[in-house]
């Protein structure tokens, strides 16, 4: 636009000087002619400089035409850019668009399917965050009848009948994903009444994944049963094995610290796993052989300032590809100090086999305790092994359906276990003995998970358990159990001074259990 203004004005120009030129020429050549003639050139001048005074309007109006022009181009070009920009956004956005469409697809597929249980778990941990508190364990009611057909020591026996009740809940508290603390009540109605005792409270540092740190009051890692098999809601049997039960071998229980962990070390299912700990160490109702275990020490009540170590090793040897079970082999070491530095030693080895239907385990345990004033050395020694097999692949012939779907919830169970010992501590087995109204002695009672037999006090107690569980869900189980007392003759009775009594015969007493389970 500005091009063409400046030819339009510099031709005009041009032609203005042009026809004065050629005036002034004119009028020189003329000179004195006719006035007339000058007269018509003059008006025809006057008629030329009023046109140039309208070509010049004009050329003013075109400038201001073209002005308008140049501003109408520039706003329309800024439009333009403006409509590109606009544009780039536009196809950004719908292809934000799209990419939210293809999104809200595969969720709502995800939303039509069924969340797997894992994934909700996973999902559901996610929403609450860091802090998750969980309560769990287990309630269950027991009867007992124990047919105490003799007496033991001269102490009065008598058969029992008993209804029992316990609840153990479990709180579970992990305030980071790091840590996680543990925390187990037993509380109940036995032998004596109402009571309550706080069996696991412990902290859990999960510092890295083949390494954890537990400190506080725990199971004894030792073997397989006090950590894996004893609660109530885990064991198929209602009573412990003889080596875990009256007469333990090794403490219950440790205040103190473990460190744990495992890996894999040939392909998948062959892996091994460790458990090493420190803690107070033992104690024992008396300084005599033959004296009960108890635990956890506490300060005020420790026999000795020597501590206690620990550890457990156990690998599983078959690969799961060999489709031959699940085995698991353990051995375990336990030592520590007790009155005055005397030294505990104890060792076990454990098995555990799962194969289809069928479940199977077994422990072997021995410990030496040193005793002061040159008593011979407190010996003890006991095992157990039990098998177990579901039925539910199991199908009678010539019966209703109905008939076979009861079947298929029954679990036969038979466990034999046993403890040989050199001595009983006398005032362990008082301790055990109830007293009635005007103080008659009512003989040794039974109490949650104990059927009471004195047979079980036998310096070479013996027994066979048959049980059969009713499983109604996987954590509702009813459970009976029929123990026969075989104690083997031998050993003696100390009582608390020392002194040493043959132990004689042993009846071999009948007990009956049956405990209702619910696991939550």
């Amino acid at each position: 636009m500005r091009t063409i203004r400046f030819l339009v004005i510099t031709g005009m120009i041009m032609s203005l000087a042009i026809f004065t030129e050629a005036s002034r020429v004119l009028a020189q050549d003329l000179g004195a002619s006719d006035a007339a003639t000058l007269k018509e050139i003059q008006r025809e001048m006057r008629e030329m400089r009023a046109e140039r005074k309208r070509d010049r309007e004009l050329i003013q109006k075109l400038e201001a035409k073209v002005d308008g022009l140049e501003k109408g181009s520039a706003k329309t070009q800024a439009t333009t850019e403006q409509l590109k920009t606009t544009d780039e956004k536009l196809q950004a956005t719908t292809a934000a668009l799209q990419q939210t469409t293809a999104q809200v697809k595969t969720l709502q597929a995800k939303v039509d399917q069924p969340i797997p249980a894992p994934d909700f778990s996973e999902a559901f941990n996610r929403y609450l965050g860091s802090h998750t508190f969980e309560i769990t364990g287990a309630a269950a009611g027991n009867f007992i009848y124990d047919q105490q057909s003799g007496a033991l020591n001269d102490l009065h026996h008598a058969s029992q009948n008993s209804f029992f009740f316990d609840w153990e809940p479990m709180i579970l508290y992990r305030p980071a994903d790091w840590i996680l603390f543990e925390g187990v009540f037993d509380a109940g109605f036995g032998s004596t009444g109402t009571g309550m005792d706080l069996s696991i409270a412990d902290f859990q540092l999960f510092l890295n994944k083949y390494m954890t740190l537990v400190a506080g009051l725990y199971d004894q890692p030792f073997g397989d049963w006090y950590e894996n098999q004893s609660p109530m809601w885990v064991n198929r049997f209602i009573t412990a094995p003889l080596p875990f039960g009256n007469e333990a071998i090794v403490p219950p229980s440790e205040l103190g610290l473990q460190l744990r962990g495992g890996m894999q070390w040939g392909t998948l299912g062959q892996d091994f796993d460790y458990t090493v700990w420190g803690g107070n160490g033992p104690n024992f109702s008396e300084a005599v052989p033959g004296a009960a275990l108890s635990g956890p020490t506490s300060a005020a009540s420790a026999q000795s300032n020597g501590k206690s170590i620990g550890a457990r090793l156990r690998i599983y040897p078959l690969p799961l590809e060999w489709e031959m079970g699940r085995l698991e082999l353990g051995a375990s070491t336990y030592n520590g100090k007790w009155m005055n530095g005397n030294w505990f030693n104890s060792w076990g080895v454990d098995f555990n086999y799962f194969k289809d239907n069928l479940q199977a385990r077994g422990e072997w345990i021995e410990s030496y305790r040193q005793m002061p004033n040159g008593v011979p050395t407190d010996h003890r020694e006991g095992w157990y092994v039990q098998a177990g097999y579901f039925l539910n692949d199991v199908n009678a012939p010539f019966v209703p359906r109905q008939v076979n779907d009861y079947i298929h919830r029954l679990e036969p169970l038979i466990r034999y276990s046993g403890v040989n010992q050199h001595a009983v501590a006398t005032d362990d087995i008082v301790a055990a003995t109830g007293v009635g109204l005007g103080g008659t002695q009512i003989g040794l009672v039974p109490d949650f998970g104990i059927n009471g037999s004195p047979a079980l006090y036998a310096p070479h107690s013996r027994e066979v358990a048959l049980g059969l569980d009713y499983w109604i869900a996987p954590s509702i189980v009813w459970q009976n159990e029929f123990d026969i007392e075989l104690p083997h003759a031998g050993g003696v009775f100390v009582s608390s001074t020392g002194a040493q009594t043959p132990a004689g015969a042993i009846p071999n007493d009948r007990a009956f259990l049956s405990q209702f389970t619910i696991g939550f």
